[in-house]
């Protein structure tokens, strides 16, 4: 049997790939070629990327933008968007020699979609959660791959399920749950997908930042008698702060080789606005809407000749922000609590219980199954409970995110990459209760899982 087992598992994720993923992954080509004839985006930001990308191909500079004879900064035309997408697509464009069209840019979010599903699934396999990744691979190719189009929007789900690579690779390197060797291209491979993040958008990349520093202050507390181990901890957290600033250290290299144009606005997705804004979303007292042009306004009445997106800007709406809470906190607490609860009721995926449901069910069959001390000491139950604590607390980010913005799916789809992940933790749950009340048949898939 222990011959015969992992030739089954192969079988069983070749099965999900061919008989799900590969023809969800034909049917999204496919339905991309709805833009092979469009020359232009509804989101005018990709229409932005595509100048810059073209601007690439004939001066060499990247996240710029051409304009007679000069280089003027990306960020300048795309109004504070985060720089990623522009930076790949006019990498592309030089490397292919050609105009970067619409159709690429969902292209590209499919890919993006795409890797961060395949990379997930990968890091449960390598951590031993073979269900969850079968799982995964069933359900997470409509979620993943069926809705996409060509803002930075659609890529954030595949962005988000790369990130738990950094959190858990650390945490598999110190409990040698992994060789060394394979452990420490983990954390590499994590790092690079907090980069990714920081360049696609800057709020992705702080979740990761908040979630590995605080994997790394607990492992450091559990080692407060290695000081050697510790010290390499700190390298660590350095490195992982430098990984999550990439877009600024991007935009600083690009200055530094081009003959850029300075910036009169900033280079990433500022977070004032939105939560200035983000009060909006409800009826409220204070007569917000969730527009752009409400932000702008309410700054124009304040300060006059401030820029509009520029770093002044943010600084303003800050204070302003701040001067809701002071003015009437106790409104600012109803609107945030009606918005959690239109996330809480939301079902995410469709075919999901609403998350005020099902986080508690997954959650009361991890402490029936694993509760006790005694009965779970072994390395696979460490790892479902370092697989949920991983998932709850993006999931737990994301919420605040959505509560904080805009309670919709734009904001809260990533929520279902993870609650899929527990689902598939909580299957493995099941079987090791099972297993422990005397079902022999599921030996195997508990020892595996």
């Amino acid at each position: 049997m222990r011959t015969v087992l992992p030739v089954l598992q192969v079988l069983g994720l070749l099965a999900c790939i061919a008989l799900v993923l590969w023809p969800q992954l034909e049917w999204s080509f496919e339905a991309a070629k709805r833009y092979r004839g469009d020359e232009a985006s509804d989101w005018k930001a990709t229409n932005v990327w595509l100048e810059s990308a073209e601007c690439a191909r004939e001066s060499g500079a990247w996240l710029v933008i051409c304009d007679q004879g000069k280089l003027v900064p990306i960020s300048d035309r795309a109004l504070a968007d985060d720089p990623g997408h522009a930076l790949v697509l006019a990498l592309w464009a030089l490397a292919a020699d050609r105009s970067i069209l619409v159709i690429d840019v969902a292209h590209l979010n499919l890919v993006i979609n795409l890797v961060g599903l395949l990379l997930l699934a990968g890091l449960l396999m390598v951590l031993g959660s073979y269900v969850s990744a079968v799982v995964l691979l069933l359900l997470g190719p409509y979620v993943f791959l069926e809705w996409f189009g060509t803002s930075p929007h659609w890529a954030f789900i595949g962005l988000t399920a790369m990130q738990p690579i950094l959190p858990l690779a650390l945490i598999a390197r110190w409990r040698r749950w992994v060789p060394p060797l394979a452990g420490g291209g983990l954390i590499l491979l994590g790092l690079l997908a907090l980069a990714f993040a920081s360049l696609l958008r800057e709020a992705i990349a702080q979740m990761t930042l908040v979630v590995t520093l605080g994997t790394l202050a607990w492992i450091a507390v559990a080692n407060r008698g290695g000081k050697r181990r510790v010290a390499g901890l700190h390298v660590l957290a350095l490195v992982t702060v430098l990984a999550s600033q990439a877009a600024r250290l991007t935009v600083a290299v690009r200055d530094r080789m081009h003959p850029v144009e300075p910036a009169e606005l900033v280079a990433t997705h500022g977070l004032a606005h939105t939560l200035y804004i983000g009060l909006g979303t409800v009826p409220n007292s204070f007569g917000i809407r969730y527009d752009d042009s409400v932000g702008r306004e309410a700054a124009a009445r304040v300060a006059p000749d401030v820029k509009y997106l520029s770093r002044d800007y943010f600084r303003l709406m800050w204070s302003l922000y701040f001067a809701r809470w002071a003015e009437n906190p106790t409104e600012v607490i109803r609107i945030y609590m009606e918005k959690s609860w239109s996330i809480l009721r939301n079902r995410i995926p469709d075919y999901f219980p609403p998350p005020w449901l099902f986080l508690p069910l997954v959650l009361a069959v991890h402490y029936v199954s694993n509760g006790r001390a005694a009965s779970c000491g072994a390395a696979a139950c460490d790892k479902r409970l370092a697989l949920n604590l991983v998932c709850l607390s993006f999931v737990g980010l994301f919420f605040a995110q959505a509560v904080l913005a805009y309670p919709t799916r734009f904001y809260a789809a990533p929520i279902g990459a993870f609650m899929i992940v527990m689902l598939g933790i909580a299957l493995e749950n099941l079987a090791h209760f099972l297993r422990r009340q005397g079902v022999p048949a599921l030996r195997h898939l508990n020892s595996n899982g």
